[in-house]
């Protein structure tokens, strides 16, 4: 606890919080299910992504939320006892996991970036211990392999089978964006049509 404090103490010092982590967790998770469909290739199609991730984040978020009732730490700010582990951090960390395990080290070392960053903006806000983040990185990290290794486990268990699309850079789509003008409220909607 004690190092807690020193760590805690060095990064808050004139530190505001913008809370920049609470948009910063869901970049990597962004990442692993868009890459595909803007063309990147990836170990698993679409569906097989979003299989994986449920998994994963099922394990993750499981994990985490039981963790905060079990351990009950109160936050550095005083705020609550929900303090271990960061779910921001945990967030974070799974979709950098996964994104890892699909496109590979290139793409991993910025979803790691991200991840990283948003652990450390929950210690520079002071919501939350440093044994807090690492063990959110830890959990998140861990359930995004559980999202790997109990996904075709899974496909076997509900018979789902492999269905090959991967998005729009894999076979020819056509988007179109219709900008419309009620003519009679004068408010304006839009269109959105894709097919593939």
């Amino acid at each position: 606890m004690r190092v807690n404090t020193f760590i805690q103490e060095d990064l808050r010092k004139g530190a505001p919080f913008y809370d920049i982590g609470s948009v910063s967790r869901f970049v990597p998770s962004v990442l692993h299910m868009g890459l595909g469909l803007a063309g990147v290739p990836s170990k698993h199609a679409f569906v097989d992504r979003a299989l994986e991730s449920t998994i994963a984040y099922t394990c993750s978020l499981s994990a985490g939320y039981l963790l905060k009732w079990a351990v009950a730490r109160e936050r550095p700010d005083h705020s609550d006892l929900r303090s271990m582990p960061s779910g921001h951090t945990l967030f974070a960390f799974t979709g950098a996991g996964l994104t890892g395990i699909d496109y590979g080290p290139g793409w991993a070392a910025g979803a790691y970036t991200v991840a990283v960053f948003t652990g450390a903006e929950r210690l520079w806000g002071n919501r939350h211990w440093m044994t807090d983040v690492l063990a959110g990185a830890g959990i998140g990290i861990l359930s995004a392999y559980a999202g790997k290794w109990l996904l075709q486990p899974v496909k076997d268990l509900f018979r789902i089978p492999d269905i090959p699309w991967d998005g729009f850079g894999t076979r020819p789509a056509a988007l179109s964006f219709v900008p419309v003008a009620d003519p009679y409220s004068g408010t304006l909607c839009a269109s959105l049509t894709v097919s593939f």
